[in-house]
């Protein structure tokens, strides 16, 4: 029988499991469930679940590459492994139901890579409502609870410590997963802090140990010697925060020894810890005066600038400014190089990190008796699709009920469309936009190009990708990622795009086709757990060097 935990996510462990692992083995994997999710973050690693419920192993052979029905405890990690090795190991809440944890996480993790990871969810026997019970002469177990019949190891802070020492495992990181404070939870620290006055004990410390529900556990085959603060003053929110700083901070998040902070408005520079370096980045928002500069300098910030669209849209600002925001700091990160090709008469120090996609959402399942649906979505395109409007609203008269268009946020668009099959929705969530999107068969991409477009990246043609929608594209910015009839269309007139979108139309096969050669090629290039690394790389190798990048700052701005 598969229980309720068997099929659960564990969500506090997925965030940090790397999303570039190319071997997991999660121990005790249930129905598959938390690996199944993983892998639209990482689609080409190989999981490995191992369970004793042959139940929920069977229903995991559908969702894992492969599934060994075993106990955990007997289970020989090497041969299921063969000659390979083990980025990542995941116990969710397995190690308690374990006779000897100790000896299994010793003997597997002689299995780890150099630079594997173990991760472990594991509940807090000093939890308040089992303190309070233990004092009342009470003990409770229940099924699916923090405790149940088949706990047989129970482990404070200190024993989960001292666990993981004995198996030679350092561990970096230990977070405490918490519920909120509800009036039972203050009403027992009232009960529990005499007592640990009386005894000696901090009371904030105890009243974080006893709050704590579970333990989320870190721990690396080899000590962490680096650790670094990434922190960012976040300036758009709406859109480009996500793809530029919230996705790539989450993943980062996930390397041993790295923190990230997100702020918006005001930033608190006290934040670091000792021994931690120190990131400060600017996400298209910009210092007023050199002082703020300074004063993360002397804090010991490297200080970044971000920006992923073309700085002349800011002219005014920068021309009063002199370009400030990019003299002032000591790298620039951007999205495409003829952006970074203009922003280095600023700075030398500019690294470009392509828009790429963080998840590859579940396969399209096409319904063949639904109209065919046209998606239109994006911020300031009028002087863009203005050329092709005549010739698109021609063909949706020519097939009238047998194609529909959705557009998001393009109001001008969607009242220049003649038909009377489509939609208009407001500018929405993303996880709106991504369901629209999914439910779409051809995208048009339009750019004329100007400036501003060329500086542009090619997230669109990702994220249609990824969803199964085929883009007709043009060819400014999208000819240096699309391959002609093969991963999607191009096309360089309106003659070429009334050809094409009526072929796509007319061509199931095709479209399905495309759809899915440009799903797998982002699976196997574009994913953002392929390429996250890099802007580590980039700030330690400008961490490195603080004392000449920082020296170039003063010079740049006419200090020494």
């Amino acid at each position: 029988m598969i229980g309720r935990s068997d099929n659960k996510i564990n969500y506090d462990l997925l965030k940090f499991i790397p999303p570039d692992a190319a071997n997991i083995v999660e121990m005790g994997c249930g129905t598959g469930a938390l690996g199944l999710v993983y892998k639209q973050k990482n689609p080409m690693v190989h999981y490995v679940g191992v369970e004793g419920n042959v139940q929920a192993a069977a229903a995991a052979t559908e969702r894992l590459d492969k599934v060994v029905t075993a106990n955990v405890e007997n289970v020989n990690l090497a041969d299921i492994i063969g000659g390979t090795k083990v980025d990542c190991l995941i116990y969710g809440e397995v190690l308690e139901h374990l006779l000897d944890p100790w000896a299994v996480l010793k003997r597997h993790a002689d299995c780890l890579s150099e630079g594997g990871q173990i991760l472990a969810c594991i509940p807090n026997i000093q939890h308040w409502s089992i303190l309070i019970n233990l004092l009342q002469g009470q003990w409770t177990y229940q099924d699916g609870g923090l405790l149940d019949k088949t706990h047989l190891r129970f482990f404070t802070l200190e024993s989960i410590r001292d666990m993981f020492a004995t198996a030679g495992l350092p561990v970096f990181d230990i977070i405490p997963q918490r519920f909120e404070e509800t009036a039972e939870f203050k009403k027992a620290q009232m009960i529990l802090a005499p007592a640990a006055g009386a005894l000696g004990l901090d009371a904030k410390r105890l009243a974080i140990q006893t709050g704590t529900l579970r333990y989320i556990v870190r721990a690396a085959k080899q000590p962490v010697e680096k650790r670094i603060l990434i922190q960012a003053m976040l300036g758009e929110t709406k859109v480009c925060s996500r793809v530029r700083i919230s996705e790539p901070h989450d993943f980062l998040r996930t390397v041993p020894g790295v923190r990230t902070v997100e702020q918006a408005r005001r930033a608190d520079l006290n934040l670091a810890r000792p021994g931690e370096g120190k990131v400060f980045i600017w996400q298209r928002t910009w210092p007023e005066d050199f002082k703020q500069q300074e004063e993360l300098i002397k804090r010991g910030y490297l200080v970044i600038a971000e920006i992923d669209d073309d700085p002349l849209r800011w002219q005014e600002y920068h021309e009063k400014n002199n370009f400030l925001a990019f003299r002032s700091c000591h790298g620039i990160q951007t999205s495409t190089e003829p952006l970074a090709e203009y922003l280095r008469q600023f700075n030398p120090h500019v690294a470009v990190f392509p828009n790429q996609m963080a998840y590859l959402p579940p396969l399209r399942q096409y319904d063949g008796a639904n109209p065919i649906t046209l998606f239109f979505g994006a911020l300031n395109r009028e002087e863009d699709w203005q050329p092709l409007i005549q010739s698109l609203n021609n063909i949706l008269e020519q097939f009238a009920n047998k194609v529909q268009v959705k557009v998001i946020h393009d109001k001008l668009f969607f009242d220049a469309l003649s038909t009377p099959y489509k939609q208009f929705i407001p500018f929405c969530p993303y996880g709106r936009y991504q369901e629209i999107l999914h439910a779409s068969d051809i995208a048009i991409l339009p750019l004329l190009p100007t400036r501003f477009n060329c500086m542009k990246s090619d997230l669109k043609f990702l994220e249609c990708a990824a969803h199964g929608v085929v883009a007709l594209a043009s060819p400014t910015v999208y000819d240096q990622t699309i391959q002609e009839d093969v991963t999607g269309m191009l096309y360089r007139n309106t003659e070429e795009f009334t050809s094409k979108l009526r072929q796509l139309m007319g061509d199931d096969t095709l479209r399905h086709s495309l759809a899915s050669n440009a799903r797998q090629w982002v699976a196997s290039k574009r994913m953002l757990g392929q390429h996250y690394q890099q802007r580590l790389t980039w700030y330690n190798q400008l961490l490195d060097r603080y004392a000449v990048v920082n020296r170039g700052v003063y010079k740049r701005m006419g200090i020494l």
